[in-house]
C-alpha cells in the first residue's frame, strides 16, 4: 500500500520510514514519560466495559431492548457500549444507570454510590486514553506521505485569555463557528477548560437559572438535566466544567464569555462578550430541589479586555523543554486580595498573629505576619458582616483551604481536612474572640457539606 502511494519510489519510500520510525520513537518516549497506554485498544477502555458489564449482570442481566425502554439510549447504543464497541459520556452513563435502576422494579434498591463512582472514574480513564491514542494516530498519519493537512485559514486558539481577531460583540451563526474561532472549543457543553488548568471559557445559553447583570454574571453549573422535561434530576457535583471554574477563582485567569442571542432576528446566534474572572464560587439549593453550583463572573475592564494569558504546560521531556524556550512567551500575573480593615488588624492582634488552626506564628521583617479571613463572605449574595464574630486569624495556607472549601470547621470548633477528612484539631478561641456558629453553618452549606453531615 505504502508502494502504491510512493509511486514505487525508493527514495521516497525510505523518507516515509525514517518519517514514521521517529514519530513512533517519540510518541513512544513521550508516553513512557506520561505512562500512557498507546495500545490501539486501550487497558482503560477494557477496564471500564468489563466494570459496566458486571453492573449490568449485578442489575439482573436483562436484555438492551428492555432497559431502553425506560431510558433515553437506544438498544443499539446500548450493546454498543457493553461490547466496547462506543464509550458513553457522563451524561449517557447516568441515564443508562436510571434505566437500570427503574427496569429493576424495586426502587429501594439503588446501585451503591461507591460503585457508581468506581465505573464513572473507569468512564473518565478510558476517555482520556481514548484520546491520547488518537492523538497518537493523528500524529502517526500525519508522517505518511502527504500526511500534513493544509494551513486552515482560521488558526484553533486554545488558550485563556482573549482570541486573537476576535472582537468584542461579534456575532457566530451557531456553536461549531464559535469552535472553529477558538472562542469556545465545546459543542454542547457550556464550560470548556479542566479542573487542572482552569476554565477557558463559558457559554451562558439559558439551560440553567443564571442571574445577568450584565458586568456581574451569577452562572450556574453543569450537571445533569433531562433534555426532555429540561428538570434537574441529580445534585451537581464540582467536577469536570465545574471544577474547571473552581480552579479559575483560585489562578485568577481570565474567561471568555459568550451569550446566546435568544430575541430578534439573530435568535440562536452566539455573541462573544470578553472576559471575565471568577470572583467566588459556592453551593446552594437549586431550583428542582438539588443543589447546585454557583460561580460569581465580574467583567475585566475594558483596559484588560485583550490580555491574552497561556498557562505554562508541564515538560514531558528535554527536547520538548527546549523547544519552549526557544518560543516567545507571554506573562501573566494572578493576585490574591486580602483586606485590611479595622475589624481584621483587631482580630490578628487578639491572637497575636498566630494562626487558629495550625499555632503557627508568621515572623516578618516587621513583625508578626497573618490573614484574616472572613468566614461568610462580604458583599452580595453572601452579605456577610464585618465583625468579629465573622473573621478568623489565619497563616496563608489555611486562608486559601478555608476559601476553597477544603478546611471544615465544625460546630464544636474541630477542623477537618476534607481532602482526606483528617481531623486537624480544634480552632483556637480567647475570651474576646468567639466565633458565631452561624457562620459556620453558612460556610459548610456553602461549600455542599450539609450542617448534619459535618457534625458527625
Amino acid at each position: 500500500m505504502i508502494e502504491a502511494w510512493t509511486a514505487g519510489g525508493e527514495t521516497e519510500l525510505q523518507r516515509w520510514r525514517e518519517r514514521r520510525r521517529a514519530t513512533e520513537e517519540s510518541l513512544a518516549e513521550a508516553a513512557r514519560l506520561q505512562g500512557s497506554a498507546t495500545a490501539r485498544r486501550t487497558p482503560e477502555e477494557e477496564d471500564f466495559t468489563e466494570q459496566l458489564r458486571a453492573v449490568w449482570q449485578e442489575r439482573g442481566n436483562h436484555s438492551t431492548e428492555k432497559v431502553a425502554r425506560y431510558c433515553g439510549l437506544s438498544a443499539r447504543t446500548l450493546d454498543s457500549y457493553l461490547e466496547g464497541r462506543t464509550l458513553p459520556n457522563a451524561e449517557r452513563l447516568r441515564e443508562l444507570f436510571d434505566g437500570l435502576s427503574v427496569v429493576q422494579g424495586d426502587s429501594e434498591v439503588s446501585l451503591p454510590p461507591i460503585r457508581e463512582a468506581l465505573v464513572g472514574e473507569a468512564l473518565f480513564r478510558a476517555r482520556t486514553a481514548r484520546k491520547e491514542e488518537r492523538t497518537r494516530v493523528r500524529q502517526l498519519a500525519r508522517a505518511l506521505p502527504g500526511g500534513q493537512p493544509a494551513t486552515p485559514d482560521t488558526p484553533h486558539f486554545s488558550g485563556f485569555g482573549a482570541v486573537p481577531g476576535v472582537r468584542l460583540g461579534q456575532r457566530f451563526d451557531n456553536r461549531r463557528t464559535l469552535a472553529q474561532a477558538g472562542v469556545h472549543r465545546q459543542s454542547i457543553a457550556g464550560i470548556a477548560g479542566s479542573r487542572d488548568r482552569g476554565a477557558e471559557s463559558v457559554v451562558v445559553s439559558g439551560t440553567y437559572a443564571d442571574d445577568d447583570h450584565g458586568d456581574v454574571i451569577i452562572y450556574t453549573g453543569e450537571g445533569t438535566v433531562d433534555p426532555r422535561t429540561g428538570r434537574q434530576t441529580h445534585d451537581q457535583q464540582l467536577t469536570r466544567g465545574n471544577a474547571a471554574l473552581a480552579a479559575s477563582a483560585a489562578t485568577g485567569l481570565p474567561v471568555r464569555v459568550t451569550r446566546r442571542i435568544t430575541i430578534g432576528p439573530h435568535a440562536g446566534a452566539y455573541r462573544y462578550d470578553g472576559l471575565y474572572r471568577v470572583e467566588d464560587y459556592w453551593s446552594e439549593q437549586g431550583p428542582h430541589d438539588y443543589r447546585v453550583w454557583r460561580f460569581r463572573l465580574v467583567q475585566l475592564p475594558g483596559a484588560e479586555q485583550s490580555e491574552v494569558a497561556r498557562p505554562t504546560p508541564t515538560p514531558t521531556s528535554d527536547a520538548k523543554t527546549r523547544e519552549r524556550n526557544d518560543r516567545p512567551r507571554s506573562v501573566s500575573s494572578v493576585q490574591r486580595v486580602v483586606r485590611s480593615t479595622a475589624i481584621a488588624n483587631l482580630v490578628k492582634r487578639m491572637h497575636d498573629y498566630t494562626c487558629q488552626v495550625c499555632g503557627i506564628r508568621l515572623q516578618g521583617a516587621t513583625g508578626g505576619y497573618a490573614e484574616a479571613a472572613h468566614i461568610r463572605p462580604l458583599g452580595s449574595p453572601y452579605d456577610g458582616p464585618d465583625t468579629v464574630e465573622n473573621v478568623l486569624c489565619l497563616c496563608p495556607n489555611h486562608h486559601v483551604l478555608l476559601d476553597q472549601g477544603m478546611l471544615i470547621i465544625n460546630d464544636d470548633l474541630t477542623v477537618v481536612n476534607r481532602a482526606d477528612s483528617t481531623v486537624l484539631g480544634h480552632l483556637r478561641e480567647t475570651a474576646d474572640h468567639r466565633v458565631d456558629r452561624q457562620h459556620l453553618a453558612h460556610h459548610r452549606v456553602r461549600h455542599a457539606l450539609p450542617t448534619d453531615e459535618a457534625a458527625q
